[in-house]
């Protein structure tokens, strides 16, 4: 891995995650797959233990998978090309400050915490204003056309 570093959100991991037969889900597995080929070839890939917490619970809760799968598919899937980093107090405090800055929600901003704790330029995410830049780091909908 070399490049820049780039956040990856919840949600993008589980549209690579999970097969859909929803249509719209479908294609959006296909521009997530393609996107982790493309950064794994030219960035460096961040993600907080947060995400890892989410992607769990979401696989299991939502889709229904074994915890035992589940973890499977995160360490194999995830951890395995990314970088690791830990939600800690002063993620926590930071979060705390970029709410105030942004108006964002509690989980978001602690996302964008952690993402700019890890010096990354941007977070691939459809949670979030696409083009908007908070401090050094940019927001990228991958999903937005044009």
């Amino acid at each position: 891995m070399s490049g820049k570093r780039v956040f990856i959100d919840t949600n993008i991991w589980i549209y690579g995650l999970v097969e859909s037969n929803d249509p719209s889900e479908k294609e959006k597995r296909i521009v997530s797959l393609s996107l982790f080929e493309s950064l794994l070839s030219e960035s460096e890939i961040v993600v907080s233990t947060q995400i890892l917490n989410e992607c769990h619970w979401n696989l299991i809760r939502k889709f229904g998978y074994g915890d035992s799968e589940v973890y499977m598919r995160i360490q194999e899937n995830i951890i395995a090309i990314s970088n690791i980093m830990n939600v800690n107090q002063r993620t926590y405090h930071n979060s705390f400050q970029i709410r105030e800055k942004y108006h964002l929600s509690f989980w978001d901003s602690l996302v964008i915490a952690s993402a700019l704790e890890g010096e990354c330029l941007e977070i691939y995410t459809e949670d979030m204003q696409h083009g908007q830049k908070l401090d050094d780091l940019l927001i990228i909908n991958p999903f937005m056309r044009g």
